[in-house]
């Protein structure tokens, strides 16, 4: 996981951020295969291209793009390392996110990478938010890794913060109907 130069770019602008995705749901211990790298910041001053001049000097291909107004996102930066290493920095809009990144916590991610991973509970919330048939089947397996009951407790104390607001989507989530006809909740 060659992040460096992505780390150094967020820590020279004072950007928060947090892994999140696959990466971040291994790291809270539930192992799922993906070749990129989430990253979550709510500081719009990465979508300005000359912040990562460096990057593109040392040979990364880098593409924001801002969202409208109607996106729930405030933009995603696409950036693919010289080495291949392919990350996505998602910006977040809300408060709520940028609450998630303040509490996300420093965990070993990899041998040498140490990155600040949101808790379990704001991983689910952050699922019920993207809302995909992947999103909300990882929700369900992190709702169990977590510890069901601690798990529902902490993300229902959370989930009126979040916009745009997934409490349906939750209350299926934990009716065991997530899309599938097998119930994986």
């Amino acid at each position: 996981m060659n992040l460096e130069g992505v780390r150094r770019v967020l820590e020279g602008l004072g950007a928060s951020y947090a892994l999140i995705g696959a990466h971040a749901m291994a790291a809270r211990g539930y192992p799922r295969f993906t070749v990129d790298v989430d990253l979550l910041t709510s500081d719009a001053r990465v979508l300005n291209s000359a912040t990562w001049t460096e990057l593109v000097r040392a040979g990364a291909t880098v593409h924001p793009r801002r969202g409208d107004a109607d996106d729930p996102l405030g933009g995603v930066v696409h950036i693919q390392l010289a080495d291949g290493t392919d990350i996505d920095l998602i910006v977040g809009k809300w408060k709520w996110e940028a609450a998630v990144i303040e509490r996300a916590e420093p965990l070993t991610v990899a041998p040498d990478v140490t990155l600040p991973v949101p808790a379990i509970s704001d991983l689910i919330l952050l699922k019920l938010a993207a809302g995909g048939f992947m999103d909300l089947q990882d929700a369900a397996a992190l709702l169990e890794v977590g510890g069901r009951e601690t798990m529902v407790r902490e993300v229902e104390a959370r989930i009126g913060e979040v916009l745009p607001d997934v409490r349906a989507v939750w209350r299926r989530l934990l009716s065991g109907s997530t899309g599938d006809e097998g119930g994986a909740a």
